[in-house]
């Protein structure tokens, strides 16, 4: 019942969906791309991904996931991140992919599913484009740790006008499931997407607390 209402709303979404693009301030990815410790012995962490990957809502990567992971891990850590705004599963696997296997990673972390979820795209899409990215960096890397971050808790979004809270929190919780599904058969841990509680200016993405909260949900699945 719940993806039948989801699909008959789709309309009345979409447009609102549109109308909040239009109302939401732009913010560019969060800067430098890589750094960290030039440490001969230092780990390769990689993150790949949409907006949340590349720090939509900060502005230096310190205050991103790649930065809060690099400052908490107790190892040395050297990290690069793959991916851009906007970017659905599909877009990340066609377009980012190959970058981001050109160098060998000790730890990846892949999030995906915000646009998916935006763009009502099929939970069966969405888990074959995540199995698809998942199995590519372990098979690069084979001995790496590799993490997924679930799709965010959109139905917790205070930001989103009814009945588009409730249509993409629907619709989110289903690639949630479908990503579960996908990390379960592959013996990759799943961490709790963003529940949208701190958000940046533009009302949205996460800022540097909701970052670091992001990082905490990683960091677990990460120890030796």
């Amino acid at each position: 019942m719940t993806r039948l209402a989801v699909y008959l709303l789709a309309p009345i979404v979409l447009v609102q969906g549109r109308m909040l693009q239009r109302r939401t301030p732009h913010m560019a990815p969060a800067v430098p791309r890589s750094g960290g410790s030039r440490a001969p012995s230092a780990e390769r962490l990689l993150v790949l991904g949409d907006s949340t990957a590349v720090g939509t809502g900060v502005e230096q990567m310190a205050d991103a996931i790649a930065g809060d992971l690099a400052r908490q891990l107790p190892q040395s850590i050297t990290w690069r991140v793959i991916g851009d705004n906007g970017l659905t599963s599909a877009e990340v696997r066609a377009g980012y992919l190959d970058a981001a296997l050109a160098e060998p990673a000790d730890i990846a972390v892949v999030l995906v599913g915000w646009n998916d979820a935006l763009r009502l795209r099929p939970s069966a899409e969405f888990a074959e484009n995540l199995g698809a990215l998942l199995d590519a960096l372990r098979v690069r890397n084979p001995g790496a740790r590799l993490v997924t971050v679930a799709p965010p808790v959109f139905g917790r979004f205070a930001s989103l006008p009814q009945p588009l809270r409730f249509a993409l929190g629907s619709h989110a919780r289903g690639l949630s499931r479908a990503a579960a599904r996908v990390c379960a058969e592959r013996g990759i841990p799943l961490a709790q997407g963003f529940d949208g509680v701190h958000v940046a200016a533009d009302g949205f993405h996460p800022d540097a607390t909701g970052y670091a909260g992001m990082a905490d949900g990683v960091l677990p699945h990460l120890a030796p």
